[in-house]
């Protein structure tokens, strides 16, 4: 990992244009991130498309190599395991392309980057070590098929960067950080090169935000669809303090367009019930947080037992295309609950419609990021030969 000797910083608050000079050595931005593809399998097809190299990641060490290409299935041994060759004793591999372009293949998949297998309990795990940018150029051509302003896509870029960015620095010595399928994670197959998204990405490389107030950290800086006219703090709605600003914003946008965003839902209690594995339901409780008026929990009780969950959890098991936002209240009419709510997703840090409003009004990706996550700073972590020099 390269240790950044300086940054331009970009202040968000209030000065976005202005660039000045941090020479504060810090580990700070990892290059890589390391996605769990397969959990628990017996085996699968792994394929390098031109020559590599496989070491044990343990040491370091060389164990194998090749000038062509292999293609074999990969599976756990009583003895370590085997690709192709049997490797005796070992019970992970660390698999590098010679040539970065050729790239590996895990049924059928193409990867950029490494890829590790290790062995755990008779199974083997399958993880990606890629390149943070080439990781968000798969995973967020997943989840924005359809062009948004410019300044958006790149505020998004940042903002997706900076979670990668907190996920590798919580977990350093893990042997992954995010899985795949929780990601839309399916390497290089959903990237076109022109997309609105790669050029975000490109655009954006080595800009990340960091909390002025928590040392200079990175952090979970998450999006919402439609925050209803507020967003909430991070730690409000997940419960845990992951250096993410500690207070939401009004988004005056989002406000007027509230009453557009309205859903509704209703399901039977014995469907609930069934759902979450309780006798019968007498009663349901949200847990709000009282800045945004957001739900973060809820506590579901019957005759003679009761449950609580997240309200992650809980939108998971109803669905998400049911329970479209924590900005919800419940009735219960009957054998039915009826659910109202406004807008669309969490709540938390920048809302993408209110956003949109801003690009459209001239507003750069800056200005929509120190709008959404207050008492941050964008930092561009390209060190410089003169060490302490201003720039202008």
């Amino acid at each position: 990992m390269k240790i950044v000797k300086s940054f331009i910083i970009f202040c968000l608050l209030g000065l976005a244009g202005t660039l000045t000079a941090n020479v504060a050595a810090k580990e700070i931005f990892p290059k890589t991130i390391k996605v769990l593809l397969h959990k628990n399998i017996t085996e699968a097809l792994l394929e390098a498309k031109g020559g590599y190299n496989v070491f044990d990641p343990k040491d370091g060490t060389k164990i194998s190599s090749n000038m062509g290409g292999k293609r074999y299935v990969v599976r756990a041994t009583n003895t370590g395991i085997k690709w192709g060759e049997e490797f005796i004793g070992v019970h992970q591999l660390y698999i590098v392309p010679k040539d970065k372009s050729e790239g590996l293949l895990v049924d059928g998949v193409h990867y950029d980057g490494n890829i590790m297998v290790f062995k755990a309990a008779g199974k083997l795990n399958i993880v990606n070590d890629v390149n943070i940018d080439e990781y968000l150029k798969s995973s967020l051509s997943v989840q924005f098929p359809d062009p948004l302003e410019n300044e958006v896509m790149s505020a998004i870029a940042i903002a997706a960067r900076t979670t990668a960015c907190s996920q590798v620095e919580r977990n350093k010595e893990a042997l992954w950080h995010v899985e795949a399928q929780d990601q839309g994670y399916n390497g290089i197959a959903m990237v076109q090169l022109d997309s609105h998204v790669c050029k975000a990405v490109e655009k954006t490389s080595n800009l990340i935000l960091v909390n002025a107030k928590e040392n200079e950290a990175p952090f979970m800086a998450l999006w919402t669809d439609h925050c209803a006219g507020k967003t909430a703090a991070y730690h409000n709605i997940f419960r845990k303090d992951l250096l993410a600003p500690k207070k939401g914003v009004e988004a005056p946008h989002a406000s007027l367009d509230k009453e557009k965003s309205k859903w509704n839902y209703s399901i039977a209690k014995e469907e609930v019930a069934k759902i979450f594995d309780l006798s019968d339901l007498k009663e349901i409780k949200l847990f709000v947080d009282n800045e945004s008026n957001k739900t973060y929990a809820v506590k579901l009780t019957g005759s003679s037992d009761s449950k609580d969950v997240d309200f992650i959890t809980f939108q998971k098991m109803l669905g998400k295309e049911h329970i479209l936002s924590n900005d919800l209240v419940v009735k219960a009419a009957g054998d039915k609950l009826n659910f109202t709510g406004f807008g669309k997703g969490f709540g938390v840090g920048l809302c993408i419609y209110s956003a949109s409003a801003m690009a459209e009004n001239g507003d750069s990706a800056a200005k929509i990021l120190s709008k959404f996550f207050p008492d941050t700073y964008i930092l561009n972590l390209t060190s410089f030969p003169n060490e302490g020099k201003s720039v202008r």
